[in-house]
């Protein structure tokens, strides 16, 4: 197995992305505990919409938020998040 003599203390570049990954959910799991849905369940509102390939309304399964489509999701989700 490869390892990176670069990194310290024998840590590899998945240690970091779980780390992070791990704060996301922590910050994810906090916000909702106060209260505030951080729309990171979604859908296509139209599920037969989702493979034609065109934009499509995505609705958070949480709070039942409809965006008008993924890019206005994202947006919203980067806003709660930062």
């Amino acid at each position: 197995m490869y390892r990176d003599p670069e990194l310290p203390n024998g840590f590899q570049d998945a240690d970091f992305e779980q780390a992070e990954l791990e704060r996301a959910g922590a910050r994810s799991s906090a916000l909702r505990k106060r209260g505030i849905c951080d729309h990171g369940w979604t859908a296509p509102a139209d599920p037969s919409a989702y493979h034609v390939g065109k934009p499509y309304k995505v609705v958070c399964k949480h709070c039942g938020a409809v965006f008008a489509d993924s890019d206005a999701h994202m947006a919203a989700r980067r806003a709660i998040l930062e």
